[in-house]
């Protein structure tokens, strides 16, 4: 490989629809025929990445905002939370009414029908929701599935990642005064993901570049959402999404075209990278 393209996924690789327009998949398979290495690096655990990876032919991925690092399936890096922190987050979540999801490296926990995802994919299911019905319904449906905290006998013994609370940005002071030793990234308005503090997509980028041996200074980045700064601010090369917040878009060397106007394959082609 000649350099290395890590894109987000949720507003990025795919629209608020879920799907992954056609010119991004043009692109990708562009970029690999150049020999460029494109890597997913997302918020999301492992589980929800699946399908987008198989759909883009993608083996390398940064998960739950760099807390586990791949490449081409081999674990390279991995930063779980403490147990004794995930029970107090859980704690303070049932207290507060927040609806609570727990992110491992093979699972998801939260209430018996998020947990399928244990036998299928919570993806899909959410994909066929937003066929079906407004986007305010869906979100009322989904804050009752995670209302209901994980069974301390389902987790137990297995490595937790990623802590997603259902909360407002307002009232996520709160968790971050209470927990300081974590670190909180937002991906959009009704939840926010909790890691370990010092850990970012940017640090789990560095971990990869250690592990290929590919210099900075060859990396380009795409994201929409302030869980993507670090990361934008890190690589030589960033990318925003024309649908992206305002504060990507301030940082950010270019801004694209929004995902679903071919914001990917016109940066790539405007860096002649394909």
């Amino acid at each position: 490989m000649t350099k290395i393209v890590f894109l987000d996924i949720d507003g990025t690789l795919v629209t608020k629809y879920n799907s992954i327009p056609k010119s991004t998949k043009r692109a990708i398979e562009q970029l690999k025929k150049k020999d460029v290495l494109p890597v997913i690096a997302t918020g999301r655990a492992p589980l929800l990445i699946e399908e987008v990876r198989q759909e883009l032919g993608i083996d390398s991925y940064i998960a739950m905002n760099g807390q586990l690092v791949v490449h081409e399936g081999e674990v390279v890096y991995h930063n779980p939370i403490e147990t004794e922190t995930v029970d107090q987050l859980i704690g303070r979540a049932v207290e507060k009414n927040d609806g609570i999801i727990l992110c491992g490296a093979k699972d998801i926990f939260s209430n018996s029908i998020v947990s399928l995802a244990k036998r299928s994919s919570v993806l899909t299911l959410l994909k066929g929701l937003v066929k079906l019905v407004p986007g305010s319904i869906q979100l009322s449906f989904f804050s009752r599935l995670i209302k209901k905290p994980p069974k301390p006998e389902d987790y137990e013994g297995k490595p937790i990642y990623q802590v997603i609370i259902e909360t407002s940005q307002e009232e996520e002071a709160e968790y971050k005064e209470a927990f300081r030793s974590l670190n909180f990234a937002r991906s959009n308005h009704y939840t926010v993901d909790i890691i370990s503090k010092g850990i970012s997509k940017a640090t789990g980028i560095e971990h990869y570049l250690n592990h290929v041996g590919v210099d900075l200074k060859d990396t380009y980045a795409f994201g929409d959402s302030p869980n993507d700064l670090e990361m934008l601010g890190y690589v030589e090369t960033s990318i925003a999404m024309g649908n992206g917040w305002d504060s990507v878009k301030e940082i950010a060397d270019y801004v694209t075209d929004d995902v679903d106007k071919d914001g990917i394959e016109n940066a790539l082609k405007h860096f002649e990278l394909i």
